[in-house]
C-alpha cells in the first residue's frame, strides 16, 4: 500500500519544483517568509517605483493615485501572500482527509488498490507540465484581454492610464503583476478540480458506510469539516472582490448599501461551490440511510413484538415487575437509534466548517464598513459592547 501521507496535491507541479530549487518552497518558516517578500517585491514594489517616477503614486496629478487604489493594495499586499501561505493549510487538510478514508474504516480492504489508483491519477494530473503551461498562458492572456481589449479602467486618468496610453506602471501591472495573481488563482482552481475528481473516483468505490455513525454522514463527516482547509483561499478571493468594491465606493460613487447584495450572492455561491464536490456521495448516503431504515425498522418490529408478548399479553401478575425492567430502557434506546438513522444527512456537512467558511468570506469585507461608519465610531461601538 502506498503511503497515504504522500498524497499532496498542493506541493507538486512544475512551478512548485522551480520554487523548491530556488529555495523558496522548503518547509522552514524563514524560506516561506522570503517567498512572500519576493512576491511583494516583484508584484507591488515596481508599481510603486514606476508610479513615483511618473508622479502617479500619490497627489492630485491623476484622479486615482497608486497608493490610493484599494485594488492594488489588497491584491498584492494581502491576496498574493495569503494564496502562497494557504498552501500549508490546504496541503495538510487534503492529506488528512485522504488518509482518513483508510483509518475511518469506510474503505474496505479490497477497494484499497482502487483508492491508490485514484490518488495516483490525481497526482499525475497535478504534475502535468501541459496543465500548468495552460494556466500560465491563460493568466497572461486574460490580463492582456482585460486591460487592452476590454479596456477595463479606460476613460479614467489613473496611475495605470494617462490620457489614452498605458503608463509604465500599467504595463508592469498587465504583463507581470496581474498574471502572477491570475496564475495563483487559476492554479488553486486546478487543485480544487483535481480534489473534486478524486472524490468522484472515491464515490464510485464500494464504501462501507454506517447509518448509525455519530457524524450523521455514514462515516464521511470528515469531508465536511475538511472544507475548512480552503478557508484561506476563500478569504483571498473575497479580498480580491473587497478591493474592487472599495474602489467602486471610493472612486466611482457607489455605496455599500448597493453592493451588499453582491456580497451576499458571493458568499452563497462560494459555499455552494465548495460543497458541490461532496454531492457525489449523495447517492451512497441515500442508499445507506434507506438500508438503515429498513434494517432497523425490521429490528424494532421484532423487538416490539417480543416486548408485547412478554409484557402486554402476559398475565397481570407479570406486569408488576415491569417498573424498572431493562426491557423498557431498551425499547426507548432502540427507538432513539432509529430516529438517529432517520436524521442522517445526504451530504457530508459540518456546521462548524460552514461558520469558518462564511467568516473567511466576510472578514475581508469588514473594511468596507469604513466607507459608511468612521473607524472611531466603530471602535467606540465595540467598546460599548464590551462594557
Amino acid at each position: 500500500m502506498a503511503d497515504p501521507d504522500g498524497f499532496d496535491l498542493v506541493g507538486r507541479g512544475p512551478s512548485h519544483r522551480v520554487a523548491q530549487r530556488c529555495g523558496f518552497n522548503l518547509p522552514d518558516r524563514p524560506r516561506r517568509i522570503r517567498k512572500v517578500l519576493l512576491l511583494i517585491l516583484v508584484t507591488w514594489v515596481p508599481l510603486v517605483l514606476l508610479s513615483l517616477l511618473a508622479g502617479h503614486a500619490f497627489g492630485d496629478r491623476v484622479a486615482v493615485a497608486l497608493l490610493r487604489d484599494p485594488v492594488i493594495l489588497s491584491r498584492f499586499l494581502f491576496v498574493v501572500p495569503l494564496l502562497a501561505l494557504a498552501e500549508i493549510v490546504v496541503a495538510r487538510g487534503l492529506r488528512v482527509q485522504a488518509r482518513q478514508f483508510l483509518e475511518s474504516g469506510v474503505m474496505p480492504e479490497q477497494e484499497t488498490i482502487k483508492l491508490e489508483a485514484a490518488k495516483a491519477e490525481a497526482l499525475r494530473l497535478r504534475e502535468s507540465v501541459v496543465a500548468e503551461g495552460v494556466i500560465l498562458v491563460l493568466a497572461v492572456v486574460i490580463a492582456i484581454i482585460a486591460r487592452v481589449v476590454i479596456r477595463l479602467g479606460a476613460g479614467e486618468t489613473t496611475w495605470e492610464r494617462s490620457g489614452t496610453g498605458i503608463t509604465l506602471a500599467g504595463w508592469w501591472y498587465m504583463l507581470v503583476s496581474l498574471p502572477i495573481l491570475g496564475f495563483f488563482l487559476l492554479r488553486w482552481l486546478w487543485i480544487f478540480l483535481l480534489w473534486s475528481w478524486f472524490l468522484f473516483r472515491v464515490s464510485r468505490l464500494d464504501l462501507d458506510l454506517t447509518p448509525t455513525h455519530p457524524d450523521r454522514s455514514g462515516g464521511l463527516g470528515f469531508l465536511g469539516w475538511g472544507l475548512a482547509s480552503f478557508s484561506l483561499v476563500l478569504m483571498a478571493i473575497s479580498a480580491v472582490l473587497s478591493g474592487s468594491f472599495a474602489y467602486e465606493i471610493v472612486h466611482r460613487g457607489s455605496s455599500l448599501n448597493i453592493l451588499k447584495y453582491h456580497i451576499m450572492v458571493f458568499v452563497v455561491l462560494a459555499i455552494v461551490i465548495l460543497h458541490a464536490p461532496l454531492l457525489v456521495f449523495t447517492g451512497r448516503l441515500a442508499w445507506c440511510r434507506f438500508r438503515g431504515l429498513l434494517n432497523f425498522g425490521s429490528l424494532i418490529g421484532s423487538h416490539d413484538r417480543a416486548f408485547d408478548e412478554k409484557w402486554l399479553k402476559s398475565p397481570s401478575a407479570n406486569r408488576a415487575s415491569l417498573l424498572g425492567s431493562p426491557d423498557v430502557a431498551s425499547l426507548a434506546e432502540i427507538a432513539l437509534v432509529y430516529e438517529h438513522v432517520e436524521r442522517m444527512q445526504l451530504l457530508p456537512f459540518d456546521k462548524k466548517a460552514l461558520i469558518v467558511l462564511v467568516a473567511a468570506a466576510l472578514i475581508p469585507m469588514i473594511p468596507l464598513l469604513g466607507t459608511v461608519i468612521g473607524l472611531t465610531d466603530i471602535l467606540s461601538m465595540l467598546g460599548k459592547f464590551m462594557l
